[in-house]
């Protein structure tokens, strides 16, 4: 994990002990990260008892990481965009409400 990774998880945390809705968003991703690691060693699995030569299997698994990997890293981009939307959103309307 980059460190620039790190630092986005650790400023996600951190907002995440501020609310009152912390605990259940960290149970909702770690299940969604849960079901993310279970559907990439399924699919692996999947792949290396295909009935195809070892070097194809091999091609077509590194095709399908890179693809997942990429898939990944804009779902997680999507998803920290629309926390930063969601507080930005929470804390105009504290400022409002104030």
């Amino acid at each position: 994990m980059s460190e620039h990774e790190e630092q986005a998880l650790a400023a996600l945390a951190a907002d995440d002990a501020d609310d009152g809705e912390g605990h259940e968003q960290y149970s909702v991703r770690i299940f969604l990260a849960g079901l993310a690691i279970g559907a990439l060693v399924g699919a692996g699995v999947a792949l290396l008892f295909a009935p195809r030569r070892g070097a194809d299997t091999r091609r077509a698994v590194s095709r399908r990481a890179k693809h997942l990997a990429r898939e990944a890293r804009d779902r997680y981009d999507d998803v920290k965009d629309k926390l930063r939307r969601a507080r930005r959103e929470k804390e105009s309307e504290d400022a409002t409400d104030a």
